[in-house]
């Protein structure tokens, strides 16, 4: 049987949507998660970034990178069960939303860190202390002020975090109408795009973004929609679980 590890850290959605597809596939594997900023260019010397799956099978070593990419990999190598439907269409779709919530998770979560003045680059940390944003000199009056906040909010009086917030929202209703009353999305079973769907509402339950966590507890359709991939996705309690 090959031998997998996955190196990447569980707190992004990208090694979370590996690893559940590799708990969908039972085949067994190992996590490596980084615990310094050296971790990343050692693991992968090519591009510094993660998760990155490296699969030793009869002396050969294979290294795939990009999360996405990661699964149709290991479609290819470990086809059952499928992770995209046989119909060419739906599979389509399936490819096409799996993209879009890629990075549309990347997108706001970029925006979100410039907005605490973070930047673009997610760099490796090893804390899980929530960031604040730093403190930005006042301007000399208060009508200069409520300008500079006008300005920040984009022309509105809205805050910056709320109409972020506000974003998502629209967002997860997106999801709700592309799922409807199907268990998954586009079809009956698990696919390609559940997994990269369930891992960007993962770190959303988990406070990557403020307030986003109630973003998704009050939508139960996607709510029951990650109970759903989690019952199909359950750890590997016992070597035997696994695919031979």
């Amino acid at each position: 049987m090959a031998k997998i590890t996955l190196y990447g850290s569980l707190r992004t959605p990208f090694t979370e949507k590996v690893r559940r597809g590799l708990l969908y596939k039972r085949l067994p594997f190992e996590l490596c998660e980084p615990t310094s900023v050296e971790d990343y260019q050692r693991w992968n010397p090519k591009s510094g970034m993660l998760p990155i799956l490296y699969i030793e099978d009869d002396g050969h070593e294979e290294r795939i990178e990009d999360s996405t990419e990661i699964l149709y990999a290991l479609d290819e190598r470990f086809p059952d069960p499928p992770l995209l439907s046989t119909d060419p269409t739906v599979a389509g779709q399936q490819r096409q939303l799996a993209r879009w919530s890629d990075e549309s998770f990347l997108w706001y979560y970029l925006k979100y860190r410039r907005m605490v003045g973070e930047g673009d680059m997610v760099l490796p940390v090893a804390s899980d202390a929530p960031r604040t944003a730093p403190e930005e000199d006042e301007p000399p009056s208060g009508a200069l002020r409520r300008f500079a906040a006008w300005l920040r909010a984009g022309g509105t009086w809205e805050r910056p975090i709320t109409g972020l917030q506000r974003e998502i929202g629209m967002r997860l209703d997106d999801l709700v109408n592309f799922l409807g009353a199907r268990p998954y999305f586009y079809s009956e079973q698990l696919s390609v795009a559940d997994l990269c769907v369930y891992s960007m509402l993962f770190t959303l339950r988990n406070g990557s973004i403020p307030g986003a966590d109630r973003l998704v507890a009050v939508r139960p359709s996607l709510v029951a929609f990650m109970l759903r991939v989690e019952e199909a996705t359950p750890e590997l309690a016992d070597p035997a679980d696994a695919a031979s």
